[in-house]
Formats: structure tokens, C-alpha cells, sequence
């Protein structure tokens, strides 16, 4: 598995979670009521998005529909170039309750994975770090910091106190 280790609170909403990090993280988190999924030091690792419930999956392994058998970050390659070319590849991985499963190439949408993941079913939106400073404003986050796989699956943001949450909100978690 692919690990990333940052500092900061998530919080949980559904399935999904944001993690605020910078001197607004607990201010932020006292308007928005969520629980708190991780402070501190959190570990996320690199999953997929799936189509259906549970929507998130932490592939290991996969066998093609040629027997080729690929392992650890080499899926997340495959998956993006393979997937709709063989798509009754079966993928081996962990479910979001911790147990070793298994989904086909077709179930994964490839167009949202890869995706950042705490424990086995959080599935973290975006990093999001909070300047009281900023008041009502929110602009992207240049993430030079992330190796390049982690730039697709952790969004950033750097947002003020004062910000409308809720309308936020959702362009983080892609509701429209």
C-alpha cells in the first residue's frame, strides 16, 4: 500500500471526510459538527472509488483476464491504462471492513481513482488548510509537497473561517 502521513483533523461526514490542517483546523471543526475521524498524525493510503456501496476499495493485487498476475502500486497503473480493456479483471484488496475481497476491473471508476483513504472506508475528499486570515475566501492549494500519485487523490484548499461551508462543501465531495 501507498501511505501518506500528514498532520491535521479529519472529519467524517458520510464515507467521505476533509482534512483540515493550519491555525483555523479547530475553529473549522466546531462549526461544521462532524465527527472527528483522526487528529493528529493521520496515515492515509491510496484506494479506489467504486461505483456502488461501499465505493471504496484498497486494491493489492489483480489477475488480467489473461492470468497476468500484478502487484502493489503497479494496480493503480493498470488500472488506469487496463480497465476498460479488460474489464472481468478481478481485483484483490481489502473492503472497507477490513477484509480481504475482491471486485472486478469494471466495478472501479477509474476517472475518480486514485482516492486517499483513512482506515479501510473513510474515503478523504480534500486537505484543507484553514487561515483564519483569509476571512470568506478559498483558493486551490499548491501541493508540491505530495509525491505525484497524491496530487490526484488529495485535492487542496486554503479557506478563511468565514467561508460559505456548506456551498464548499460540496464542490469538495464533487456533489453538484
Amino acid at each position: 500500500m501507498l501511505e501518506l502521513t500528514l498532520n491535521g483533523l479529519c472529519l467524517e461526514y458520510d464515507f467521505r471526510a476533509l482534512l483540515f490542517t493550519g491555525a483555523g483546523a479547530a475553529a473549522a471543526a466546531q462549526r461544521l459538527k462532524w465527527s472527528i475521524a483522526a487528529q493528529g498524525e493521520i496515515i492515509l493510503h491510496l484506494g479506489v472509488a467504486l461505483f456502488d456501496r461501499p465505493f471504496v476499495f484498497t486494491p493489492t493485487r489483480l489477475i488480467t483476464e489473461r492470468q497476468q498476475t500484478i502487484a502493489g502500486a503497479a494496480v493503480l497503473d493498470w488500472l488506469r491504462e487496463g480497465c476498460y480493456r479488460m474489464p472481468r479483471s478481478e481485483v484483490c484488496g481489502v473492503d472497507v471492513h477490513g477484509k480481504e475481497a475482491q471486485v472486478f476491473a469494471r466495478d472501479i471508476d477509474v476517472e475518480e481513482s486514485p482516492i486517499a483513504v483513512l482506515g479501510h472506508g473513510t474515503w478523504v475528499a480534500a486537505r484543507v488548510e484553514v487561515d483564519p486570515a483569509l476571512g470568506a475566501e478559498v483558493h486551490p492549494l499548491d501541493q508540491p509537497e505530495l509525491p505525484e500519485r497524491w496530487s490526484k487523490a488529495l485535492k487542496g484548499y486554503r479557506a478563511g473561517l468565514d467561508c460559505d461551508w456548506t456551498k464548499q462543501i460540496k464542490q469538495w465531495f464533487g456533489v453538484r
